[in-house]
């Protein structure tokens, strides 16, 4: 699904001004868009909540759909992950600090803010292993039952609150979450300076991985897809990308075979990293075959719960390292700071 971005042009109440605990007056209203357990989508005057300790109240200002809001709308689940009521759906956001409740000391009303959308429980193994995005009790913004940030007032734990610098826009501010994403991946990756790397999909999380992977220095940079349109987009977005339209009548292998042949035809040249943001199981395969031996696949994309085809014994043959990621843990600092 298309990055597009929601911003929210209604006149923000006062930063000074205090709310009750449900409802600020008849002329604040919280429109919300939710989703509901029969693959419906409703327009709701959602509760506005006054900020408990630690929390505050953030009036969103922008906000993304992602790919994932549209799979619950859709089918009501992503693996284990499953809509049994409605819900307020949306999780890439930014806005601006209305009111803090107590004990918050990092952020005062009128600061802009990236919300950064999981909450973990802070107390299992994961979390005191600094591995908080695998928590299992995290309450993540608009995963039921947790509301989400399709909303125009919603209230979050400071803590998962990060103040955006001056130059960086409502707009930028709600894409460092799906930016947070592919860092995540980068990083699990081991993406390296100079080396080749295939970017599989030229959708949202393939522009952002293409983008990202350009400013690590990666080289040379290949960008796959379906649709020549999006291709000519990448191209564009990233002038020395080079292209590569999968073709459908060839299989997985034929493919990667003819994506290799880009790099060169050493096998010392052929990409050492491929990162897989379609989720599509195709593509996964087609990335199986592309990585070179000893190479790792990074899968980024959201796909089937089962995956019946995979190559196991090319992948263990070729000692290919297929790796996974779970949103993300410690990229908004590093985001925010990107140019």
């Amino acid at each position: 699904m298309a990055p597009s971005v929601l911003v929210d042009q209604t006149t923000a109440v006062p930063a000074t001004k205090s709310l009750e605990r449900v409802v600020i007056s008849a002329s604040h209203t919280n429109p919300s868009l939710q989703v509901t357990a029969d693959h419906n989508l409703k327009s709701v005057d959602a509760p506005i909540y006054a900020p408990g300790r630690g929390e505050v109240l953030v009036h969103i200002k922008a906000t993304g759909i992602c790919g994932s809001d549209i799979h619950f709308w859709k089918t009501g689940r992503i693996g284990s992950l499953v809509f049994e009521g409605d819900c307020i759906i949306g999780h890439e956001a930014s806005g601006i600090v209305l009111q803090c409740g107590d004990g918050v000391t990092n952020l005062v009303p009128g600061d802009h803010v990236a919300v950064e959308p999981g909450v973990p429980c802070e107390s299992c193994f994961l979390c005191d292993d600094g591995r908080y995005n695998l928590c299992e009790d995290v309450r993540f913004a608009g995963v039921y039952p947790y509301a989400g940030t399709i909303q125009r007032y919603k209230v979050h734990p400071a803590k998962w609150l990060h103040k955006l610098p001056d130059n960086i826009s409502f707009a930028e501010g709600a894409l460092l979450e799906p930016l947070s994403v592919v860092m995540n991946g980068i990083t699990t990756a081991g993406l390296s300076l100079g080396r080749g790397v295939v970017v599989c999909g030229a959708g949202p999380i393939g522009l952002i991985a293409l983008a990202a992977a350009r400013a690590s220095g990666a080289h040379p940079i290949v960008i796959t897809d379906l649709e020549s349109t999006r291709l000519a987009f990448a191209k564009d977005f990233v002038p020395s990308c080079i292209t590569y339209q999968v073709d459908r009548t060839k299989n997985a292998q034929d493919n990667a075979r003819a994506i290799r042949a880009l790099f060169g035809t050493s096998e010392y040249v052929a990409p050492e990293t491929v990162l897989e943001c379609t989720g599509v199981e195709s593509g996964v395969c087609t990335a199986a075959y592309t990585a070179r031996r000893g190479g790792t696949v990074m899968v980024i994309g959201v796909g089937k719960a089962i995956m019946n085809n995979l190559p196991f014994m090319h992948l263990s043959l070729a000692e290919i390292d297929l790796r996974f990621i779970n949103r993300y843990r410690d990229t908004w600092p590093p985001c925010n700071c990107m140019p």
